[in-house]
């Protein structure tokens, strides 16, 4: 017996010493990574544009109408999500994709190389012997491995006929339409466009294309159509994305209002601009998921809450179920609905796009969905901090040591 106690205290002993020299090699590229700008690029701001706007909150009537949106197209279809699942809602998303291409419209679907893992090896042959032109976004390489396991594409980019566009935090699963148990209701924010101003979001698909396939790609020809709401979508790969933020913050006259589905702001011009405008006397609201999807974020915020609460920022936890969106609000003159979250990954480690509205009715029309998010949620007060059980305040140390890559 004892010879077995020693065995299992043996292997458990160089597991976590494997890991732990891992986690030490991660850290040691990850830095260099960071200060030599791999796998990064300069922001991409690209011209302002006019589409007719709607936003969806509701994953089963987004899919319903993103579906139809794909089945009715005429010339071409270009979509990217950061993820697709292996269930009944993305196989119906894949089988229309087929159908599509069967058709005899060009097909051009990619999805993130770590985010697409579920889509199996038969699945992406049929769509291929369908006729539909796949790729993954952003491959793991051996050159800078860890750094390249990081370097995700966070983006969501669907272009229609180049006049029809997506972008959101929405990806393609059951657990979007609040079909998974635990992550139940499922409230995100997809902003769907029509009009010429999908322009950029085209041009960032293909540039993305262009960067991880060898298969050709033609851009599509935009429609001339001229939408009611200006818009303009900006791209980051992990540089620019703090500027574009502090001159956001500091434009803001009344109020600032961040909705993320995590609250990890692990960027001192952020944060601290954020905390400025806070202190001169703007209102500042952050509201995030109090319940996650993912490990340690909730633990991650605390200390960023307790930071919030010296400089006059009121941090809000959503408490129906999972809220995922990406939005941030500056008065009533610019609202963003976008991939980025107000986290240390987004800000550091995935690339991301933005949609910027300068359209002050659309925002004021969309306005009143947005704050009833406030009336599901709860005000995290010192007091509610100090009741947290011990657990959670181990679990905040660990979220510490691994903030960065949350």
């Amino acid at each position: 017996m004892k010879k077995i106690f020693y065995f299992v205290m043996i292997v458990i002993v160089l597991f976590i010493s494997l890991l732990g020299i891992l986690f030490a090699l991660n850290e040691i590229e990850m830095n260099y990574a960071q200060k030599h700008n791999i796998y990064a690029e300069k922001p991409i701001t690209y011209p302002v544009g006019y589409s007719d706007l709607s936003i969806h909150t509701n994953g089963k009537k987004l899919y319903n109408q993103l579906f139809d949106d794909i089945k009715h197209a005429k010339k071409e279809v270009h979509i990217y999500f950061f993820s697709v699942s292996n269930d009944r809602i993305s196989h119906q998303f894949l089988n229309i994709l087929k159908q599509k291409s069967d058709e005899g419209i060009p097909v051009y679907y990619a999805v993130d190389r770590l985010g697409g893992i579920l889509l199996e090896r038969k699945e992406k042959q049929s769509l291929i012997n369908h006729g539909v032109h796949f790729t993954y976004f952003n491959n793991p390489k051996l050159s800078y491995f860890f750094a390249s396991v990081n370097n995700r594409n966070h983006r969501r980019m669907t272009i229609i006929d180049g006049e029809i566009g997506y972008i959101g935090g929405f990806n393609i699963g059951k657990k979007y339409i609040d079909e998974k148990k635990n992550l139940k209701p499922w409230e995100d924010v997809q902003l769907r466009l029509v009009g010429s101003g999908v322009e950029g979001l085209e041009k960032q698909f293909v540039h993305d294309w262009r960067k991880n396939s060898d298969q050709k790609i033609t851009p599509m020809k935009i429609s001339s159509k001229i939408g009611k709401s200006q818009i303009q979508f900006v791209s980051y790969t992990k540089l620019g994305i703090e500027e574009e933020y502090r001159k956001l913050f500091k434009q803001a006259k009344h109020s600032i209002t961040i909705y993320s589905p995590y609250f990890i702001p692990n960027n001192k011009v952020i944060w601290d601009t954020l905390m400025e405008s806070a202190n001169r006397g703007i209102e500042v609201k952050v509201l995030y998921s109090h319940r996650s999807d993912a490990l340690l974020v909730e633990q991650a915020a605390i200390p960023y809450i307790k930071q919030a609460w010296k400089n006059n920022i009121k941090v809000f936890g959503y408490k129906k179920g999972i809220f995922h969106g990406k939005v941030i609000k500056i008065d009533d003159k610019v609202l963003m609905v976008g991939t980025t979250n107000f986290d240390s990954r987004s800000f550091h480690l995935t690339d991301e796009m933005n949609c910027y509205i300068y359209d002050q009715k659309f925002i004021k029309q969309v306005e009143p969905k947005l704050e009833d998010e406030f009336n599901h949620s709860f005000e995290i007060t010192p007091s509610y901090i100090n009741r947290l059980p011990f657990k959670e305040r181990v679990k905040e140390k660990i979220a510490k040591v691994f903030e960065y890559y949350l």
